[in-house]
């Protein structure tokens, strides 16, 4: 019964979204992908939003965040009051999107199955401007489901990879939009279109990327457009961001492209307006002349690899020592243990001062490798570092979401306090699970 009321209400948000969507005829700029969607979508508006009526759905991209987006509700803390008010209010929310020519919408899926699918997602919006930034394995649990047979670990891992990819590529592949973006590693999968705008590190990207340098006041990014024959360069001020947001730009850019903005206003509007989300890539100062890279929003093993190869950079270039907080990559069924396994190789290569884990995947798989240090829990593992962190210490916190919380650990290294209203999870609905949490660990 409880299933049945779900997806009478999914149907109902679905319904007033749709009619909103019919209404006001925004264009529609879909954006997907394993890593990065987040920063993508934020890209786009920050690169949009001085030269049109552009709106981003900031709070959601599943089967319920995105009708809620499209109606300008909040939902609050998801509580049955909040449910009531929120289906009270959608036939009054038809105008959220009036006098708005683009929508900039991130779409994740966690199954291959309704209402978490591509499919599902494509049955609420129905993208202008697709775009596919990569694929990798994330949120693979559901996809275990699909089938039943033993196969080996790498075999079952490119199965699932293939699957997630085929889910993914319906943003273009099914809709067939006016311009379809995807990153160069994925042609072989994309159905022959009209106008398809391709990127990536291969000669053969229309938007190639040619160079990379990070520092503690700036990233740089530069790409080759091979339409125009020109190369484009992106500096991201007071960010430190790792070689993964070459992806990001260049989704951004092909983006721009397609709307018909010059190289010099895809610049200036993203050096000029682009910032990330809380607990992505944000730089704190830290106790003990630290500098604390809050990664903490989420976690898995593609951004995790990025963000330590950067990390390593950033330490060796500015003469500081390196230490890690670490906390589980979750949902990821069972490629688990070679999801893991394949982060502890990567950190046995680097020249790291201490590691500290949270989480039992961690504690299971990764420490053992690297002869880190593990803690129960995040607060656990701040409060420890408050007193003993190395001095002028580059500390990158890395970790997923569910029951691990690593923005807690950040909150008691801080040099001010006041910066962990900055941090990620830090409304009621958060502080109240945490508080739970925490007390039951």
């Amino acid at each position: 019964m409880k299933n049945i009321f779900a997806w009478i209400l999914l149907y109902y948000l679905r319904f007033f979204a749709r009619l909103s969507l019919f209404l006001h005829k925004p264009k529609v700029i879909g954006i997907t992908g394993s890593v990065g969607k987040s920063s993508t979508r934020n890209a786009v508006h920050a690169m949009m939003e001085d030269y049109f009526k552009v709106q981003v759905i900031k709070e959601g991209n599943s089967e319920t965040g995105i009708p809620l987006g499209i109606l300008g509700i909040d939902p609050g803390h998801y509580e049955f009051s909040d449910w009531l008010r929120i289906v009270f209010s959608a036939p009054f929310k038809i105008n959220h999107l009036k006098g708005i020519s683009h929508l900039v919408v991130e779409m994740g899926i966690d199954s291959p199955l309704p209402p978490k699918n591509m499919d599902y997602l494509l049955s609420i919006v129905h993208p202008d401007i697709s775009v596919v930034l990569n694929v990798y394995p994330v949120h693979t649990l559901q996809f275990d489901e699909l089938f039943k047979q033993d196969l080996s670990e790498d075999k079952r891992l490119e199965y699932i990879v293939k699957r997630i990819a085929k889910e993914k590529l319906k943003i273009i592949n099914k809709v067939n939009p006016v311009v379809g973006i995807y990153n160069e590693n994925l042609k072989s999968q994309i159905s022959p279109q009209a106008n398809l705008i391709s990127f990536g590190k291969n000669d053969e990207a229309d938007i190639k990327f040619t160079g990379y340098e990070v520092d503690l006041k700036k990233t740089s990014f530069k790409y080759f457009l091979t339409e125009t024959n020109n190369e484009l360069e992106i500096n991201i001020k007071n960010f430190a961001l790792p070689k993964g947001y070459l992806e990001v730009f260049a989704a951004t850019i092909a983006v721009g492209k397609s709307l018909e903005l010059t190289d010099k206003q895809i610049a200036n509007g993203l050096e000029k307006n682009f910032t990330v989300p809380a607990g992505r890539s944000s730089i704190f100062a830290g106790v003990n002349s630290s500098i604390i890279i809050d990664s903490s929003y989420n976690a898995s093993k593609a951004s995790v690899l990025t963000f330590l190869e950067m990390a390593e950079e950033l330490s060796e270039k500015e003469n500081r020592p390196l230490v890690l907080i670490l906390g589980d990559m979750r949902e990821l069924g069972q490629e688990t243990k070679m999801e893991h396994e394949a982060v502890a190789e990567k950190i046995i290569d680097l020249k790291t001062d201490q590691v500290f884990c949270v989480g039992p995947n961690m504690k299971k798989y990764i420490v053992p490798k690297i002869k880190g240090r593990w803690f129960k829990s995040a607060v656990e593992v701040g409060d420890f570092l408050r007193k003993s962190l190395p001095y002028r210490a580059v500390i990158l916190v890395k970790g997923s979401q569910n029951e691990i919380f690593l923005e807690e650990a950040v909150k008691k290294i801080l040099k001010e306090k006041s910066d962990a209203r900055k941090l990620c999870r830090q409304n009621g609905f958060w502080l109240k699970k945490k508080n739970e949490f925490f007390q039951g660990v």
